[in-house]
């Protein structure tokens, strides 16, 4: 069986600006991973989770949430873009979503077979405008951030993401035991996504991160599913789209036994076996791992993140994503910054968000485990 060995850091990425001499200057910027270098996709005021998939005709699509205000604020949407030069410029946006009805967030694609584009998105449909929360850290006992509940919902394209569905599908969640202890009993189900679905053996995954409750640190507990649809690459009727929730059992993706109750974001890459190795993140100071050998109906006890010598990684509590490159190597993503005194603090649940800047990435290549 293959496993997936961190070798080396190799990439120091900067998203900070830095003023360099050559700035002062107005000459170019040699150093690409300036931010000043970069082409901006057109947004609103907010934006996250740019995603880009090709489409048939050579185009990039990019999917991303947007809106007027701040994260979860109202108005808050999914919208696609069109770029016919590598990102240079872009289409008029297009709402999968409009930015008047209830919120659409955290949005992710699929490209099947035909061509056919599925995008992927939390969806506020009852226009729920408050959701219960511990008190305090919320003085009244509710959380007015209404994103992260709801439904989830798809629309899919067919003319290379030009317009979308009028008509959006939702997904049945399977509820668990985290479902069932929230506010409501698990009447109504708390989660969002920002892991890119992937396809085995004829099958699409799409990923969704479960939510326990709000509270300090906004999340007070998360585990992560995987959405399975055994007939998505084939089947043209979205009525007739199958669905399960994996892995099996009453729980999903947690930290390592002895670790805090954040499980989130988390990341899948397909191995050459067909393995799963999954990353995600954790406020216990470091990333967490793990593998699943049966398309994600059973997964290893989750561990720890290490580097080759067997150093653990420090990580805080943001988004690590683990990529495969066209090479068959990988990049992992991570932010390098963690450890103890993340563990240890009194209010990791909120100081576990700070020091997200910089980025780091490493190289990762695929070895035969001496477990399996």
């Amino acid at each position: 069986m293959k496993t997936l060995r961190i070798i080396a850091i190799w990439l120091f990425v900067v998203i900070v600006f830095f003023v360099t001499d050559y700035v002062a200057a107005g000459q170019d910027i040699a150093d690409k991973r300036n931010i000043r270098t970069g082409w901006e996709i057109p947004t609103e005021t907010y934006s996250d989770q740019p995603y880009i998939v090709k489409t048939d005709d050579g185009a990039w699509l990019c999917i991303l949430t947007t809106g007027g205000g701040r994260e979860g604020a109202s108005g808050q949407h999914v919208i696609t873009l069109r770029s016919t030069d590598q990102g240079k410029t872009w289409s008029e946006k297009v709402d999968v979503e409009p930015a008047d009805g209830p919120e659409a967030s955290y949005s992710v694609m699929l490209k099947v077979t035909s061509g056919r584009i599925y995008a992927f998105y939390n969806h506020n449909t009852d226009n729920l405008r408050r959701i219960k929360a511990d008190n305090p850290p919320y003085k009244d006992g509710y959380c007015y951030r209404v994103d992260s509940q709801g439904y989830f919902v798809f629309k899919y394209s067919d003319d290379q993401g030009r317009s979308w569905s009028e008509k959006r599908y939702s997904i049945p969640i399977r509820e668990m035991e985290i479902d069932r202890q929230n506010a409501y009993g698990g009447k109504i189900q708390f989660f969002w996504n920002v892991g890119k679905p992937s396809v085995l053996d004829g099958a699409g995954y799409v990923s969704l991160h479960k939510v326990g409750d709000f509270g300090e640190g906004f999340f007070t507990s998360n585990e992560g599913v995987l959405l399975k649809s055994d007939n998505i690459l084939t089947e043209k009727d979205p009525e007739k789209i199958r669905w399960e929730t994996l892995p099996d059992g009453d729980y999903g993706l947690r930290t390592p036994p002895g670790g805090g109750p954040i499980a989130a974001e988390q990341s899948y890459s397909v191995l050459s076996d067909g393995s799963i190795y999954c990353v995600y993140r954790t406020i216990d100071g470091h990333p967490v791992y793990t593998y699943s050998r049966n398309g994600g109906h059973t997964w290893d006890t989750p561990q720890y993140k290490k580097y080759k010598d067997g150093r653990l990684m420090k990580h805080p509590r943001a988004a690590n994503f683990a990529w495969k490159c066209n090479n068959g190597k990988y990049l992992y993503w991570f932010h390098n910054h963690g450890g103890r005194f993340i563990r240890e603090h009194p209010q990791r649940r909120g100081i576990a968000y700070n020091d997200r800047n910089p980025v780091w990435l490493c190289g990762g290549i695929e070895v035969d485990s001496p477990n399996h």
